[in-house]
């Protein structure tokens, strides 16, 4: 009786006191709580609750996996889930079974807890690099963040797991060598195989729509060496036109790493006489565009190619920008978030709106539900087709029509050579970056 008067006093102003209380009553008390941290309609909150458990820690850990393997909602699951990836428990070794439960989402979990542990969980990474052959995908996606946050000592043991392990571990071990520590961490023989394996894509392979968030640059060449020379790259390595792009999206979206988006930049094949430049390949660590650089990088690449282009996009948000160079000097140049600071004009942007604008009259959208998408974008088009507003220009719409659109690529696009991967300074400094990519 006391336990439930306890907690359902977490539910008041005296939570702080019932979940003391009920922490220094430890395993009796944990069936109670988990109860409450499973009924999605409990006036306790569930955050209140799972703290309780979390620090009771040993007495909580089995109930918590069973309630996680028995979830009958994915939010009841995320709740025991958060609640076990914090228990506390000194002794790591405690958590280790849960590898191999039937249940995914426990094994999911377990993994995930060794990865907030870092090097303090290297003495089970055996049982992890069991995991990468696990017929869920989610858990093998896990496994690989957990055995980067444990870090570089891990190698050794993936090498291991690709000479001797079973034949199903051998080549998701070689994608979490990649992931640890990028190329570096690849023995000769396997630096060799994917090589090979390039190669053999390289041979069919057919140009795709590229994801676009970053920048980029274009120049019309086809002279690789030139190109490399005037941005200043090194040591560069044959890739697919897949792998280029999954390396300049990978690094731009990097989570954590020093110097994770500029270490290295993806150089295309010639396509449609042009050569684009995926990334950072200039000496910049600012996170803001800086308009007087990138005028100046176009001004000098322009002087060399008798042209340059500069383009950025972002996939999170709105934000569009472009700069054209012809022989030294600024042809253009425009970023929606400084339209008042363009510069000149171009064919490419005739018969649109520059994408600052706002062509639509007020009231255009009044009772509309900004959150109905399908409304929204009905009355979008249909107001647009009513008053011929005419498209808003973008980096993309701008380079199809001046260049070459990387979101537009496909087997129409005439593709010369082979594209690479080459390092920036930065990239001579600090190798490659971490991180498995798309071959």
């Amino acid at each position: 009786m006391e336990i439930e008067k306890l907690v359902a006093r977490l539910a008041g102003a005296e939570q702080k006191s019932a979940g003391d209380a009920l922490v220094t009553i430890g395993g009796p008390a944990v069936r109670p709580v988990l109860d409450v941290l499973c009924d999605e309609g409990s006036p306790v909150d569930w955050a209140t609750s799972a703290m309780v458990l979390r620090r009771i820690g040993r007495p909580a850990l089995d109930p918590l996996i069973e309630a996680m393997a028995a979830a009958p909602t994915p939010e009841v699951a995320r709740r025991c889930g958060w609640a076990h990836s914090g228990l506390e428990i000194d002794d790591l070794s405690a958590f280790v079974p849960g590898l191999s439960h039937p249940s995914p989402e426990v094994r999911d979990n377990t993994a995930y807890v060794l990865q907030l542990k870092g090097t303090a969980a290297l003495p089970y990474v055996p049982g992890l690099i069991a995991l990468l052959g696990d017929p869920d995908a989610d858990v093998r996606r896990r496994v690989i963040w957990a055995l980067q946050e444990i870090g570089p000592d891990v190698v050794p043991l993936l090498h291991d797991a690709r000479r001797s392990g079973a034949g199903r571990l051998r080549r998701p071990a070689l994608e979490a060598l990649a992931a640890v520590g990028g190329p570096s961490a690849l023995d000769d023989r396997d630096r060799a195989l994917v090589r090979r394996l390039i190669r053999v894509k390289l041979a069919t392979e057919t140009p795709e729509s590229m994801h676009l968030c970053g920048t980029w640059y274009a120049v019309p060449s086809g002279d690789q060496p030139a190109v490399l020379d005037a941005f200043d790259l090194s040591d560069p390595e044959t890739v697919t036109m897949r792998l280029g792009a999954s390396a300049w999206n990978h690094d731009h979206h990097a989570w954590s790493g020093e110097h994770r988006s500029c270490r290295r930049v993806y150089v295309t094949p010639r396509m449609d006489g042009w050569t684009l430049i995926f990334g950072e390949p200039f000496d910049s660590h600012d996170e803001e565009v800086d308009p007087a650089a990138v005028q100046g990088h176009c001004r000098e690449l322009s002087g060399r190619f008798g042209a340059a282009h500069w383009y950025g996009a972002s996939c999170g948000d709105s934000w569009t920008a472009w700069c054209v160079a012809e022989k030294g000097e600024i042809v253009r140049y425009y970023d929606i978030e400084d339209p008042d600071d363009q510069i000149g004009s171009h064919s490419a942007e005739d018969d649109q709106v520059l994408p600052h604008i706002d062509a639509f009259p007020g009231g255009a959208f009044d009772g509309v539900d900004y959150n109905d998408s399908d409304a929204f974008l009905a009355r979008y088009l249909q107001v647009k087709k009513d008053l011929g507003i005419p498209d808003s220009a973008h980096a993309t719409t701008f380079a199809a029509r001046a260049s070459v659109d990387p979101a537009a690529l496909g087997p129409a696009t005439d593709v010369q050579g082979h594209g690479v991967l080459a390092l920036t300074s930065c990239g001579r400094e600090h190798g490659h970056p971490r991180g498995a990519l798309d071959i």
